[in-house]
């Protein structure tokens, strides 16, 4: 099978792009997520791509956007039909994931285009003001780390846990 550096993109099946991707580190999985395009049969490839821990926020931000969210967002899910019924399945995949903290901020890997996410947060927080939910609703939270001048610094660290007051008395027996 080829690696991720010489697949052909446009000849290769879906099954030998998966393979190289499996085969990709995180920053190249990343790299793709960034660059991927919505057009065609890559849908198993977004998919594979969204599902790796390895990806950062910044990335599946971009991957988010790169589909054009904009043009399904008003569209009511029974109305959408044929090729666009897969990629808005993707989006609501990856808008769940996002929301859900799945994806890390990582300093080192920006959001390309923020501007368009600053746009799609200022839309969303128009319709959230008139009563008029789009279909896809980041969460300004989760998201902010993104965001242009919001100041952050690092990767986020999970919480440490304090041990209560058995597991404090049972902790040396197993030191």
């Amino acid at each position: 099978m080829p690696s991720l550096a010489r697949i052909d993109w446009v000849e290769s099946s879906a099954s030998e792009r998966l393979e190289a991707l499996r085969r990709a580190t995180g920053r190249q999985v990343c790299a793709m997520a960034r660059a991927v395009e919505w057009e065609g049969d890559c849908h198993e490839v977004i998919g594979w791509i969204s599902a790796q821990i390895c990806v950062d926020l910044g990335s599946a931000l971009t991957l988010f956007m790169n589909a054009g969210p904009e043009s399904y967002n008003r569209i009511p899910r029974n109305h959408v039909t044929g090729g666009a019924q897969s990629t808005c399945a993707q989006l609501d995949v990856l808008c769940q994931r996002i929301n859900a903290g799945f994806y890390l901020p990582d300093p080192t890997r920006q959001m390309i285009g923020a501007e368009r996410l600053v746009a799609w947060m200022d839309a969303q927080a128009e319709d959230n003001r008139l009563g008029q939910a789009g279909r896809w609703q980041l969460n300004p939270v989760i998201v902010a780390p993104m965001m242009p001048g919001s100041g952050h610094k690092g990767r986020r660290r999970p919480k440490t846990r304090n041990k209560g007051f058995l597991g404090k008395l049972i902790s040396p027996l197993f030191a």
